[in-house]
C-alpha cells in the first residue's frame, strides 16, 4: 500500500467523518454523559475515540512508533465539536507529511508488530464500527440519526 492509495482511501473518508459529525451535532447538550449501560463510554467518551484515532494513526507513521494518548473530556458539545474539527483538520495535515518509506516501514503499536500502513488504514474500521455505535446511542435517546449518505 503506497500514500496514492492511502490518500484515495482518506479523500473518501472525509464523507464519512462529515456524516459522523453531523451526527455529534444531534446530540443534546444534557446528554453527553448519556450511556446506555454502566460499561459503555458515555456519548462524549465514544465521539472522541472515534475521532481521536485520525490523529494517533498519522502521528504513530510519522513517529514510527505508537504512543498511547490520553482521551480528552468535554462537558460542553461546542468545545468537543471545535475539538473534532481539530482533530480531522491535524490528521490529514499529519498525512499529507507521510511518505511511501514511512507506509512501508515496520512499527509496534500494542504490542504488535505491523506494516505501518496499516495503522492509517486501520482509521476506517475505526470511523465506521463507532460511528455506528454512535446511531445506536442517538436512537437509544429517542433521536432519528442523520442519513448515513448525508455528506
Amino acid at each position: 500500500m503506497n500514500k496514492q492509495m492511502i490518500e484515495g482511501q482518506w479523500a473518501y473518508l472525509r464523507n464519512v467523518l462529515g456524516n459522523a459529525r453531523k451526527q455529534v451535532e444531534l446530540i443534546p447538550e444534557d446528554k453527553l454523559d448519556f450511556r446506555p449501560v454502566p460499561e459503555v463510554p458515555t456519548v462524549a467518551e465514544l465521539c472522541v475515540h472515534l475521532f481521536m484515532y485520525l490523529t494517533e494513526s498519522t502521528e504513530t507513521v510519522l513517529a514510527g512508533k505508537h504512543t498511547q494518548r490520553d482521551e480528552p473530556k468535554f462537558a460542553k458539545k461546542a468545545d468537543l465539536i471545535r475539538w473534532i474539527d481539530g482533530q480531522i483538520e491535524k490528521g490529514y495535515a499529519n498525512l499529507a507529511k507521510i511518505t511511501d518509506a514511512q507506509l512501508a516501514a515496520k512499527i509496534t503499536a500494542w504490542g504488535e508488530p505491523f506494516d505501518a500502513w496499516k495503522m492509517v488504514s486501520f482509521v476506517f474500521d475505526e470511523v465506521l464500527h463507532h460511528r455506528g455505535q454512535l446511531t445506536v446511542y442517538l436512537r437509544l435517546m429517542g433521536i432519528a440519526p442523520a442519513f448515513i449518505y448525508e455528506f
